[in-house]
């Protein structure tokens, strides 16, 4: 499996990687230990493939063959401009039944999920709108996520309102997810076809860094199941490794906090 940038360039080594890496996003978010260079050096060791094999044979229960693979893939939201959801690694991928399968893989050591929870991020949204930019959709987008992902709840809804809107903007940009990247490139009302199945893994490296704050630590996962469990999703255990899964928008969706050592 080749993994590139949105420029094209082969991230074959760590050193390769790195270079790609800061070629399409900040520099400074380059550090050992931490969550781009982790998922950097797992995949160029050959650590990557191997959890990849064996990620999809517990969900799927077959094995796809990934056809593409781009660090920092913007996956739209909608046809707002802005900034939508970047993928720290994105996949594409086939099943032997032709299904297609859209992977989109959040790297974590002890990043929390974003800096608001939904009620807040809206009200952030609503100010900024009120005082730098009257024309800002930001509001939209906070509203449209939320509807699409809880019918007939607000922002504001009590069952709702603390869940991490970061992990809410992952998902929903996932979901609508092309079936190929030169496809995901183009507006959503221009696509012809979306993927069959969405997986979205929460992939956690145990540095150094991550002993550090066992707090920190465990309530990012308990964000995480707190999430999964308002969506409706049904929790399996394959493995000694709890598979989240259900249904949104149609698509067969599967999800995992899984924590790895590199």
């Amino acid at each position: 499996m080749i993994i590139k940038n949105k420029n094209g360039k082969e991230l074959t080594s760590i050193d390769k990687w790195e270079a790609g890496f800061k070629e399409v996003d900040e520099p400074k978010h380059w550090e050992p230990g931490y969550s781009a260079y982790s998922l950097g050096a797992f995949f160029t060791s050959g650590k990557g493939e191997k959890w990849l094999a064996e990620l999809s044979k517990i969900m799927l229960g077959d094995s796809v063959t990934w056809d593409e693979a781009i660090i920092e893939h913007e996956s739209k939201l909608d046809l707002f401009g802005g900034k939508h959801r970047m993928q720290d690694l994105a996949l594409w991928g086939t099943l032997p039944n032709k299904e297609k399968v859209f992977m989109g893989i959040e790297a974590k050591v002890l990043e929390p999920f974003g800096s608001y929870a939904l009620r807040d991020e809206y009200d952030e949204a609503i100010k900024y709108q009120k005082t730098k930019n009257l024309n800002s959709n930001k509001p939209k987008r906070v509203m449209q996520i939320t509807e699409s992902l809880f019918p007939g709840k607000t922002p504001y809804d009590k069952a709702i309102c603390d869940l991490r809107y970061q992990l809410m903007h992952y998902f929903q940009a996932s979901i609508k997810e092309a079936s190929s990247y030169s496809e995901s490139r183009r507006p959503l009302n221009k696509r012809k076809n979306r993927s069959d199945i969405i997986i979205l893994p929460i992939l956690v490296f145990k540095t150094e860094h991550f002993f550090s704050n066992p707090e920190k630590a465990k309530r990012n996962e308990e964000d995480f199941i707190a999430f999964c469990n308002s969506l409706g999703l049904k929790a399996r255990t394959v493995m000694g490794r709890t598979i989240w899964e259900g249904i949104i928008d149609g698509r067969r969706i599967f999800t995992i906090y899984d924590k790895v050592s590199l």
